[in-house]
């Protein structure tokens, strides 16, 4: 018997690209409202995100974003054409050298503004911003556009955890503080 492919399922792989396209469009709105915040505390403004990664690297510049495809765990059924899925991505954002006093107060805001632009993407219920091809700017992109997943595989977006804390980078003489967020998606590929 010859071989016939069983589901078209992308995995995770694509929602990286999502992110980043999502994150590179909504910063700006979600940056102005973390940083009015901050000016009510008294705080300087955050800098936007220019730095997106796949892989670990050398920081060139601060705010650095990196993102790893973490666990995808499927759930057993008989139906072996359809694949269900829960995947996490986790997002590791270096907030970089400078005073160490405000290291935690940047990290929290930085998580903040990830969280935000994360969780209003979509909107809720439909999460069209997940299935459907936006611009990027990413060297792993080199057609400035997104391939994500199949409109309608996308269940729901759901934020795990902000976790920040202090780090060790190599070259770095300081520790720098880290914030990472798990973001988990819940999809149905065919």
């Amino acid at each position: 018997m010859a071989w016939t492919q069983a589901y078209q399922a992308l995995f995770a792989k694509p929602l990286v690209n999502q992110l980043i396209a999502i994150i590179q469009r909504d910063q700006a709105s979600a940056l102005a409202v973390v940083n009015a915040a901050r000016a009510v505390d008294g705080n300087q403004p955050l800098s936007a995100i220019a730095e997106f990664h796949k892989g670990p690297g050398t920081r060139t510049s601060w705010p650095w974003l990196y993102f790893e495809i973490d666990s995808t765990n499927f759930v057993r059924s008989d139906d072996k054409t359809t694949r269900y899925h829960e995947a996490r991505i986790r997002l590791a954002l270096d907030t970089g050298q400078y005073d160490q006093e405000m290291a935690q107060e940047d990290a929290q805001d930085y998580g903040w503004l990830l969280d935000m632009i994360i969780t209003s993407a979509g909107p809720w219920p439909d999460l069209s911003d997940w299935t459907t091809s936006l611009p990027i700017q990413h060297e792993t992109v080199p057609s400035g556009t997104t391939a994500p997943n199949a409109a309608g595989t996308v269940n729901d977006v759901f934020i795990e955890s902000h976790k920040p804390g202090p780090v060790e980078v190599p070259g770095i003489d300081v520790p720098i503080m880290r914030v990472t967020l798990t973001v988990i998606f819940d999809l149905e590929e065919t």
